[in-house]
């Protein structure tokens, strides 16, 4: 398995395991919010982005340095949109700040921006946290 695919992974079972305001539904899926219950609210999926990588030493070492984006798309749905919206943001990231290094994988997690999507079906809210994972491998194996 990939180091991207064990970063997402703990960060799927993480936000899966948290406490209140308790993300319901997480995967690494698309999702079609007409067809989730009130019940599966709030669903967040984790979705893994670009990368960045760079040569960690300028000596013949197989060594490489990397960024990793990854999204948290976070909807809620019913009254108070905009206060859900705070409460799941919030959520989340104290979740991925518990543990920085992904489970000893990565070096570093950072919260990078928050962006709140008001195109949305008014029904439902979205805030998408960014996140960059920085990590160290070796060429061939990442």
């Amino acid at each position: 398995m990939s180091i991207r695919n064990d970063i997402t992974v703990n960060i799927v079972d993480l936000l899966g395991d948290s406490n209140d305001p308790k993300p319901i539904y997480v995967t690494r899926d698309s999702i079609d919010l007409e067809n989730l219950s009130r019940q599966q609210f709030p669903a967040v999926v984790v979705r893994s982005g670009d990368e960045t990588r760079t040569e960690f030493t300028m000596a013949t070492s197989n060594q490489r340095n990397s960024i990793f984006n990854v999204q948290c798309l976070c909807y809620v749905t019913g009254n108070n949109i905009d206060l859900q919206r705070n409460d799941i943001a919030e959520r989340v990231e104290e979740v991925l700040e518990a543990d920085r290094t992904r489970g000893g994988v990565a070096y570093d997690t950072r919260l990078t921006d928050l962006a709140v999507d008001e195109e949305i079906d008014q029904r439902f809210g979205l805030i998408t946290l960014n996140f960059e994972v920085e990590y160290q491998y070796t060429r061939g194996e990442a």
